[in-house]
């Protein structure tokens, strides 16, 4: 009985630090507009790689497992972290600052060229709208 309360307790602290690692992920993307700052990609990555090491530990229960399957998925994780960190960095690599290629500007993330097309969508609506009000009132 006493092994199964400490692995209930167990899974219980896991899933807490799975959820706060969640919401620390979301809050430090929700802090910006546009391409995170490296601080922030920062932190959503180790959050990430954190949940990846507990989920493998906890709910997968590798930390039974031989030492070579702990340390080759956790290896795993790693460099998949790593290649995200890349993917993330890559925009910022490809348009360094002072940068005079002669190459025409490439939008730092999908994001910002995203929210200017709705921006202007929602703009073109509005002026529809302030047009249509204008022709039905009476003068």
């Amino acid at each position: 009985m006493h092994d199964t309360d400490t692995q209930r307790r167990r899974l219980w602290r896991t899933w807490a630090l799975l959820m706060g690692m969640t919401l620390i992920a979301m809050a430090s993307g929700a802090l910006h507009r546009g391409p995170l700052a490296l601080w922030a990609l920062a932190l959503v990555l180790v959050a990430s790689l954190v949940k990846a090491q507990q989920i493998l530990s906890i709910y997968l229960n590798l930390r039974i497992a031989p030492a070579s399957w702990r340390g080759g998925l956790l290896v795993l994780v790693g460099v998949m972290g790593l290649g995200l960190a890349a993917a993330g960095l890559l925009p910022r690599w490809i348009e360094a600052p002072g940068a005079t290629s002669g190459a025409t500007a490439i939008p730092v993330s999908i994001h910002s060229t995203t929210t200017n097309n709705t921006t202007d969508r929602r703009s073109d609506r509005h002026t529809e709208r302030h047009n249509e009000r204008q022709a039905q009132e009476p003068r």
